[in-house]
């Protein structure tokens, strides 16, 4: 398997057995969201970092025999995305949990999954908004030379159709599993 590979099952591993080992522990619940937003958040954020930022894992056009092509519905950047909705819905758990009087959730499990899936959702569109915002502003503006079909140059945070529903569809399920967790 490939590094980015490794990195990512690693990584989602990682999240899994701290959720697990936390709910099976006596830890009390508070506490326990606490410990598991901020070390879903940590992986996230290392994830992201070492795909956007240090190796470019995550750039447009790379490939990975495993995880496939990053600017297509899945790919490395899926992963990322995935790992969001799991930490943002940690989050609006979290935020729900601290402060009460402002909570958002009703009582009903089914009806808070809703609320946190719309939330989660709201985040990830608000996101591919700005990617967009980015790509025309870049382009239409500033003219970089983000695109050349010539010279097979993609650097454009959106560039397809299927990147952007791939990016909401995995933020999505990490909320539905973040929820679920």
């Amino acid at each position: 398997m490939t590094t980015p590979t490794y990195v990512i099952f690693s990584a989602i591993a990682a999240a899994l057995a701290i959720t697990l080992i936390g709910g099976m522990s006596r830890i009390p619940r508070a506490r326990m969201l606490s410990v598991q937003l901020a070390s879903v958040s940590a992986i996230w954020i290392l994830i992201s970092l070492g795909g956007e930022v240090f190796f470019g894992w995550a750039a447009n056009g790379t490939c990975s025999i495993y995880l496939g092509c990053v600017d297509g519905f899945a790919g490395y950047d899926a992963f990322e995305h995935l790992l969001f909705g799991i930490a943002a819905a940690f989050a609006v758990l979290w935020l729900c949990e601290r402060y009460p009087n402002l909570s958002i959730l009703p009582s009903s499990r089914w009806k808070a999954a809703l609320v946190i899936v719309a939330v989660v959702a709201l985040l990830s569109v608000c996101w591919e908004i700005l990617e967009y915002m980015h790509d025309a502003v870049s382009l239409d503006i500033f003219h970089e030379p983000l695109r050349n079909f010539r010279l097979h140059i993609n650097n454009l945070d959106q560039p397809t159709n299927g990147d952007t529903v791939g990016d909401l569809t995995f933020a999505l399920l990490g909320s539905i599993i973040g929820f679920f967790i």
